[in-house]
């Protein structure tokens, strides 16, 4: 398992246990990110994740780049999630997370996720 590996797992790990002081612990002041709907810094990430419930997931096809302290990881995800009261579809979806190497550590620093969001039926 790569390094990139074991930090979408231990991300996803802390999102699903909705561990929020290590999830601001891991995001990197700098952050941003790209959805379907806009983007996002730091704060307002944390605030979507808050809303996000995480049912059972599953990833694959990791490929991941390093050069230093900049790692960057693709990767396919398919979860069952619910946003703000809205369903997630379920098939797999790629995305994209950026990780910075800052004082000894990983830490989250982009990340791009286009999924679909669909109304609750």
């Amino acid at each position: 398992m790569t390094e990139g590996e074991k930090l979408i797992i231990e991300l996803f790990e802390k999102i699903k246990k909705q561990q929020w002081d290590d999830i601001d612990k891991f995001i990197h002041p700098a952050f941003q990110s790209v959805h379907q709907d806009g983007s996002r810094n730091k704060e307002e990430e944390i605030t979507t994740l808050k809303g996000l419930h995480m049912g059972e997931y599953y990833l694959s096809d990791f490929k991941m780049t390093q050069e230093q302290s900049l790692m960057v990881v693709t990767y396919t995800v398919r979860a069952q999630e619910l946003i703000d009261g809205k369903h997630t579809l379920t098939k797999p979806s790629q995305r994209l997370s950026v990780f910075v190497k800052s004082r000894g550590r990983w830490r989250w620093l982009a990340h791009a996720n286009f999924i679909p969001i669909e109304e609750v039926k």
